[in-house]
C-alpha cells in the first residue's frame, strides 16, 4: 500500500507511516521498500483520520520510501489504492 506521509523523527528514531486504512495493529509488522522489517508498536491517535480510513503507524527506525507492505499479506497483495 501507498503512504500518505512517512515522517522520520532522528533524534528518538522513530518513524510515523500515515496509511490509508485501519485495520493495522499493534504487534503488527511491516515491510519498507529496502525490504527492512519493522513492527508497529503504537498506532497515533486521531479520530478524523480515522473517521477518514486514514491510520498512523509508530516503528522504531527510519522508514524509508512510500511503499508499505505488511509481512502477512500474500506475495503480489499490495494494497495501493
Amino acid at each position: 500500500m501507498k503512504a500518505v506521509d512517512v515522517f522520520y523523527l532522528e533524534h528518538d528514531d522513530i518513524s510515523c507511516i500515515t496509511v490509508q486504512r485501519t485495520d493495522i495493529v499493534a504487534g503488527q509488522k511491516i515491510i519498507d521498500e529496502n525490504g527492512t522489517i519493522f513492527e508497529v508498536y503504537g498506532l497515533v491517535p486521531n479520530g478524523r483520520g480515522l473517521l477518514n480510513g486514514i491510520s498512523s503507524l509508530l516503528v522504531h527506525g527510519k522508514f524509508e520510501g512510500n511503499i508499505v507492505n505488511l509481512v502477512d499479506e500474500p506475495k503480489g497483495v499490495t494494497n495501493e489504492n
